[in-house]
């Protein structure tokens, strides 16, 4: 006996996917309430219709097996801690959205525009561009942050700091926030940095100095995103908080430079 099977053609044909690429990201921001817009988004994280189809490092170019309208929300990526392993979406900047067109076979580009969140605030906001600094130091702190003119990341200043050789330790703190998460929500330490020697970055509060962060050496400015919400949440409400800076010479671990020096810039404490 002779069976013939007959199936659709349709079912072993490959359907042509329509394609999606994103270059950057665009940041506004209000400056005098929310700062610089500097940042460095790393990825973007692509729903269609409210479902994720993946998370794409930037620059990006990816095909989408879907044709016609569609909602396209894409939230910012970053590399939390400056970690490459530390991939999160950054729900302190409100998504990009848009209606799309897919049409099979084409590809559209996207630049996704974006803010801060509306419900973002700002507990500390630092870019040396006024008279005067916000900091305070530890009172064996052998120097200061210093405004300067010369190698600043943008605007007119930028804060350095510099080291002779005499000095081992230095450590500048934030004033104090509080009440900046509940639940869990999200806090972050912004900046940007360039430094020829390791920078502990960390929190003091009312009891404890918690170490977060080592500010790598690196020759030209970086941004870097620091997570402060488990550090904060794991003390009691209403708890004091300040953010420092820090580094110290000993026998056993000393300066890998004669003369450090740290640049920073852009300093935001952004929660909900």
């Amino acid at each position: 006996m002779l069976v013939v099977f007959s199936c659709s053609k349709d079912k072993f044909e490959a359907k042509i996917p329509s394609y999606i690429s994103i270059d950057k990201f665009t940041l506004s921001t209000n400056f005098a309430t929310q700062g610089s817009n500097s940042e460095n988004i790393t990825d973007a994280w692509v729903f269609i219709n409210d479902n994720l189809i993946g998370t794409y490092e930037l620059p990006a170019r990816f095909p989408v097996i879907k044709e016609g309208l569609f909602t396209i929300k894409i939230y910012a990526g970053i590399k939390e801690n400056g970690v490459s392993q530390l991939r999160r979406r950054y729900l302190l900047y409100s998504p990009h959205v848009e209606q799309i067109n897919l049409v099979a076979g084409k590809e559209i580009t996207i630049t996704p525009s974006i803010s801060y969140n509306p419900d973002a605030k700002f507990a500390w906001l630092e870019d040396f561009e006024g008279a005067s600094t916000s900091f305070s130091y530890h009172a064996n702190s052998d120097t200061i942050i210093n405004k300067t003119n010369t190698g600043v990341f943008e605007g007119n200043y930028s804060g350095k700091v510099y080291m002779l050789p005499t000095m081992v330790f230095f450590e500048a703190q934030s004033p104090v926030f509080k009440n900046v998460s509940s639940n869990g929500t999200p806090v972050y330490l912004e900046l940007n940095f360039k430094t020829n020697e390791y920078v502990l970055v960390g929190l003091l509060t009312d009891d404890d100095k918690i170490g977060l962060v080592s500010l790598v050496p690196t020759g030209t400015w970086k941004k870097i995103y620091i997570n402060l919400t488990t550090a904060i949440n794991s003390k009691p409400p209403n708890s004091n908080f300040k953010v420092f800076f820090g580094l110290q010479s000993t026998g056993l671990s000393p300066f890998i430079n004669q003369n450090p020096q740290i640049y920073i810039d852009n300093l935001k404490v952004v929660h909900y």
